[in-house]
Order: structure tokens, then C-alpha cells, then sequence
């Protein structure tokens, strides 16, 4: 079986190959890649891959780059940091997905995936309708009135959100705090996982919104936002342990 990789972080790269080393099949791995400009020439010069291992992200841009200018038939295996919610069209348009630290045992249960599809027919990958949910993701909009005024915000330019007095408030990177539409438990399932993270029952927090992260007295942490948040950020007991695997890239529920 030959095997492209589509890695731009070289630890990622090199584990995956020491995870497929350790697989049941013959795998070749006939290329890493590590950008998009690079994936296109390849896919045109030197695409003889049985099986693609593509990460989402690369080194210039978003691997949905590299088929708007290519024909691809070849099954994907996507490894991806982003959790499932904007991601579900890839249960049907390919092999699978697997979420970053990939896991042997996940690899393997692909590939055989693979392995039970291969000798039908593939068509070509609707790659388009998949690149239509992920940006679908990335420009996630929410509602709010402030002074009889509809207006919205972009969640990736949301710092943070906070719960108060039965409303929830959208701080930009920008520093705007802007009144939402929607509950705390409504705006956490659309956002992405990955970025965000809910510290408590009154925070939601952008990772780059984070400038210092303190030891606090029983076991907690507190942390320091930017725009600053004019109260305490604090992580209760029970959740900084999902707080350390979310900073490590681990998903959480």
C-alpha cells in the first residue's frame, strides 16, 4: 500500500510513520507534504498513492486549497485537530478522520476501513461539499440587539464570553462587548472545540485570549484575559484537568 502523508509539523509526520509502521498491512509511504503549494504539483506530477493521510491545516493555507486546482479520486484518511461537529461530511466523503494525538489503535480501525472499501469503485470526492462545512465553521456568526440595533459577531473574533445577570456577552479581540441571542450551553455546542474552552458556568474562552495562567489557593487556576475580563477567570477543581489536556490539544467534551 503506498501512502502520502500531508504533515507541515514534523513530529506529527514522523509519529505517524512510526504509528504505521506498526499496522498490519505493507504501507510505502512515498511522500510527506507539507503545504498546499507543494500538495498541488505533487497531485499533478506525482500522485501514484494508494492512500492519503492529509491534515487539515498545512504549513500556507487549508488542504481544501489543493482541490479546487486538482481531480482527486485517491481516499483521504483527514488527521485533524478540529473535533467532529463541523467535520461529520467526512464520514461519508472519506475513509475516515482521525483526531490529533492519533492513536494506534484509531489508525488501524482506518485503515481496515480502507481496506473493506477498496476494491469498490471510488468517484470522486465531493471535496467541495467538505470544504462548505469547515468554512461553514470558521465564519459562525451569532445574533444580539444592542439599542434596538441587530448585530452580529464572528466566533473567531470572539476573545471570550461571559454569563451575566441572564445574558450572554461576547467580548471581540477588539474589546466591544456585545449582548447575544443565545445561551452560554447554545453558543458552546457551536463553537469550535479545538479554540474554545469552558472554564465555568459563566466563561467561554478563545486560547489566544489567554496571557497568564496562576495556581490559585484549593487546586485552581486563574487566568489572566486580554481584553481584561474586569473580574477573577477562575478554573474550578474539577475542570483543570480538562483545562491541561485542552492547552495540550487533546478534545474534551
Amino acid at each position: 500500500m503506498k501512502v502520502a502523508i500531508f504533515e507541515d509539523e514534523v513530529h506529527n509526520s514522523e509519529r505517524l510513520i512510526q504509528l504505521l509502521k506498526k499496522c498490519d498491512y505493507p504501507i510505502e509511504v512515498i511522500a510527506i507534504i507539507d503545504s498546499v503549494a507543494e500538495g498541488i504539483k505533487w497531485m499533478e506530477q506525482h500522485n501514484t498513492a494508494d492512500l492519503m493521510l492529509m491534515d487539515i491545516q498545512l504549513s500556507d493555507g487549508n488542504c481544501f486549497e489543493i482541490f479546487k486546482q486538482a481531480n482527486v479520486k485517491t481516499p483521504i484518511i483527514f488527521t485533524t485537530a478540529y473535533d467532529n461537529f463541523a467535520l461529520q461530511a467526512f464520514k461519508v466523503n472519506s475513509i475516515d478522520y482521525l483526531m490529533k494525538p492519533i492513536e494506534l489503535k484509531e489508525l488501524k480501525n482506518a485503515l481496515t476501513k480502507y481496506q473493506q472499501f477498496k476494491p469498490v469503485e471510488r468517484q470522486t470526492i465531493d471535496i467541495a461539499s467538505i470544504a462548505e462545512e469547515f468554512l461553514k465553521r470558521e465564519s459562525t456568526r451569532f445574533i444580539g440587539r444592542l439599542n434596538n440595533q441587530l448585530i452580529y459577531v464572528k466566533a473567531k473574533d470572539i476573545a471570550y464570553l461571559q454569563f451575566i445577570k441572564g445574558v450572554t456577552y461576547a467580548t471581540t479581540n477588539g474589546n466591544q462587548k456585545l449582548p447575544l441571542d443565545y445561551s452560554l450551553d447554545q453558543v458552546e455546542k457551536l463553537l469550535d472545540r479545538h479554540l474554545f474552552f469552558r472554564i465555568n458556568r459563566q466563561f467561554i474562552i478563545h486560547i489566544d485570549a489567554i496571557r497568564k495562567i496562576l495556581t490559585y489557593y484549593n487546586s485552581r487556576l486563574i487566568l489572566q484575559l486580554h481584553p481584561d475580563a474586569g473580574t477573577d477567570v477562575i478554573i474550578s477543581r474539577e475542570r483543570v484537568a480538562d483545562f491541561r489536556s485542552w492547552l495540550e490539544g487533546h478534545h474534551t467534551n
